[in-house]
């Protein structure tokens, strides 16, 4: 079996959009990575599908990205296939809840937050609005428990529906999730290596005065560009926030805001931001988050989480440093 033979049988099942040595620096948020040995575009939950089956089929590795938001893709690529989860259906449907005022924001898999917050509104509901803070996609962000002012998925969530390896559907709710901060059963911690795979999911909203759900839109989109680098290459928050405090403000405060190593840098605006200030590579972004968390270590004695997920060909020696205890 040769790589154009791979790629031959993708486009057969419908994935015209199928590609080899597929540079990743092209499909994540942070604008880095090296190439994917396999790439393909799954537009429904059928293409999705065939993807999956055709790598288990071969005994090919595969992982699902949505919006590239929140990884970190090794300069030397990632084995196996990559399928970009492109799901993007939204609709306003009744709900079970529906006689508690609720309804139902149902969205694909690879609809944006930001989106679902403005299509919600507009129609006149309100409770996604805090979805436009949010950079990446409802899919990944039910993996990830993405949270933003006071809410989260697992406050919004009614349910998600996730696809096996083999092509078994089954709904889940947010128990079945189990839910805590920026965690749930789909998330393996600091990898993509989870077997279910999200296609739809559907958030509780209620009806409200569409102007006042837009302005509230609009004064937390505003907010967001006051105090997020949000027009610059990132991936969103590096760490998680510790207990009581956050990591931001840890991580200024041990003199680390600005600091530079190689293309990547710690952003001027938001210290839990690390920026592809120009021609950065994984290992500078690497380097930068181990700067951080032994320096926060050393000076305050708290240990710092990524919340970044490391993807791709990384040794374990590279990984070790960030990914165990801080130093």
């Amino acid at each position: 079996m040769t790589v154009d033979d791979v790629v031959e049988i993708l486009r057969l099942r419908g994935l015209p959009r199928a590609s080899t040595a597929e540079p990743m620096s092209k499909h994540t948020s942070w604008r880095i990575g090296g190439p994917a040995d396999y790439l393909c575009v799954a537009e429904d939950q059928d293409h999705l599908l065939a993807a999956v089956r055709t790598a288990v089929s071969f005994d090919i590795p595969w992982l699902v990205l949505g919006g590239g938001n929140n990884v970190l893709v090794s300069d030397r690529g990632i084995e196996g296939l990559v399928i970009l989860n492109r799901l993007r259906g939204i609709a306003i449907e009744q709900s079970s809840e529906e006689a508690e005022g609720h309804h139902r924001l149902a969205c694909g898999a690879g609809v944006f937050f930001a989106k679902a917050a403005q299509y919600s509104a507009k129609r006149g509901f309100t409770g996604m609005e805090w979805g436009i803070a949010i950079p990446g996609t409802v899919g990944g962000g039910v993996v990830n428990n993405a949270g933003a002012h006071s809410s989260d998925v697992a406050a919004a969530l009614i349910d998600a529906d996730v696809l096996d390896a083999d092509g078994e559907s089954r709904c889940m709710l947010p128990v079945d999730l189990e839910y805590h901060y920026r965690h749930s059963l789909l998330k393996t911690p600091h990898t993509l290596q989870s077997r279910l795979v999200v296609t739809k999911c559907g958030f509780r909203i209620h009806p409200a005065d569409a102007a006042e759900a837009l302005n509230k839109v609009e004064e937390l989109r505003r907010h967001r560009l006051r105090t997020q680098p949000v027009k610059e290459a990132s991936a969103g928050s590096t760490f998680t926030n510790p207990p009581g405090d956050f990591a931001g403000r840890l991580v200024e405060a041990a003199g680390l805001k600005g600091h530079r190593i190689g293309g990547a840098q710690i952003s001027p605006l938001h210290a839990n931001f690390i920026l592809n200030a120009g021609g950065a590579i994984a290992t500078d972004v690497l380097a930068l988050i181990r700067l951080a968390r032994d320096t926060v270590f050393r000076t305050y004695g708290v240990d710092l989480q990524p919340e970044v997920q490391f993807v791709g060909r990384w040794r374990p020696e590279e990984l070790e440093p960030v990914l165990g205890d801080a130093a």
